[in-house]
This record gives C-alpha cells, sequence and structure tokens, in this order.
C-alpha cells in the first residue's frame, strides 16, 4: 500500500471519529422520559439547588432529581479521584464544584476514575462517561474537548437525569444535562 493511500486511509479514519457525536450516559437512566415534578423558583433560590425546570424557550425539562425533591438543600457530597485521572483533577473539581456541596477526599465517596477511550459496561459502546448507582462509581473518558463539563455531567447523575437529546454546554444546568459532548 503507497503512502499516500495509507496518509487518505488515516485522513478519512480521523474525520469519522471527529464526526461521531460522542454520548454521556448514565447506566441507570431509563428508556423513557419521567415527568418533572413541580418546584418553585422561590424554594430552589432559598436554598441554591440548581432545578431543572426549563430551556431558555420556556419548555418543561425532562430531566427530574433522582434522589431529592426540587427544592430540597444541597447537603454535602463526597468524592475522590483515582490515579487513573492524573492530571485531569483540576477539571474534575470544577465540574464537582458546579452543583455544589462537592468535597474531595483522599479516599472517600464516590471514587472517580478515567480511560482514553469509551467507557465500557454503560449500556450504550460510545459513552464516554458514567455516573452507576446515582454517584456509586464515576468513569470519564479523557477523549472529549471539555473534560469539566463531561465530569459536571456526570456528577449531576447524582441528582438528575438527562434533560433533552443534544449537546451539552454550560449556559445552564438544564444544557449540562444534555445527553452528548459535541
Amino acid at each position: 500500500m503507497s503512502v499516500l493511500k495509507r496518509g487518505a486511509g488515516a485522513l478519512l479514519a480521523s474525520l469519522l471519529l471527529a464526526a461521531l457525536p460522542f454520548t454521556a450516559e448514565a447506566a441507570e437512566t431509563p428508556a423513557t422520559t419521567p415527568a418533572v415534578p413541580a418546584a418553585s423558583a422561590e424554594a430552589t433560590a432559598a436554598t441554591g439547588v440548581v432545578a431543572l425546570t426549563g430551556d431558555r424557550a420556556g419548555d418543561r425539562a425532562t430531566a427530574r432529581p433522582a434522589k431529592q425533591p426540587a427544592g430540597a438543600a444541597q447537603a454535602s457530597w463526597y468524592y475522590h479521584i483515582t490515579a487513573s485521572c492524573r492530571g485531569y483533577e483540576n477539571a474534575i473539581t470544577a465540574g464537582a464544584d458546579y452543583w455544589g456541596g462537592g468535597v474531595r477526599t483522599a479516599s472517600g465517596g464516590t471514587p472517580v476514575s478515567c480511560t482514553n477511550g469509551y467507557v465500557a459496561g454503560c449500556g450504550i459502546s460510545n459513552a464516554v462517561g458514567c455516573n452507576w448507582n446515582y454517584g456509586g462509581r464515576i468513569a470519564l473518558s479523557t477523549m472529549v474537548r471539555d473534560f469539566a463539563l463531561l465530569s459536571a455531567h456526570e456528577f449531576g447523575h447524582n441528582w438528575y437525569d438527562h434533560s433533552a437529546v443534544g449537546c451539552a454546554s454550560w449556559n445552564s444546568a438544564y444544557d449540562v444535562m444534555k445527553t452528548q459532548m459535541c
């Protein structure tokens, strides 16, 4: 095979990989989307809890609190970053800090591990992040561009399911919990 053909093949493979949407799925996410419980903005503002109540267009979000009712005070929660995430600690901490109440420990709480490929065992083949059992264990792929956003998304699964299909962003909690890291 000529050098030119090999180069063209490598370029095509790179383009295909870049075109694939990376999905941040949680193992516990159901196939159907549950309804959102009613929540008052006053309760949310008073307690500092991030409530996914709707998007900018005014439509209701499909995310729901997984463990606590909307408006409940955000209690402290704990996580530790494993050695597999060496060099990514600041981005993981920034993602955890998005939700407030997170306390990084040396070995207690939710273990956060990293991989340089897709996350295995999450229910889909191209998962770049997974949160098992609402904070039982989190795995993150270093393949994504915004690693802090992926971290925030997966930590968000401690309380919330996905909000909608689409690209996650920092625009709002609703957008952080969208299904894809684009």
